[in-house]
């Protein structure tokens, strides 16, 4: 593994948020600027993927149930309701 790669992985996250970038300019960032950054493009991205989860959870939730089987099985029991 390359001991960079971390220090890559950041920088290639930078440029992903902040489209106006290039890479000499966040190479001339202080230090502490590029953590700070790194340190809130971090907590977006996990904003971002709960937010997302829980829409999968709420189109889940008021989806109706498509599967077949149970379909049958409520068509069996309403059909013994009728015999």
């Amino acid at each position: 593994m390359m001991p960079l790669k971390p220090l890559l992985k950041n920088k290639l996250q930078i440029l992903k948020h902040y489209s106006g970038l290039n890479e000499q300019a966040i190479d001339r960032w202080p230090f502490w600027q590029y953590e700070e950054n790194i340190t809130i493009i971090n907590e977006l991205v996990d904003e971002e993927e709960q937010a997302q989860k829980k829409q999968q959870e709420e189109q889940g939730q008021s989806m109706p149930n498509f599967n077949p089987s149970s379909y049958m099985n409520q068509m069996n029991s309403m059909a013994s309701k009728f015999k």
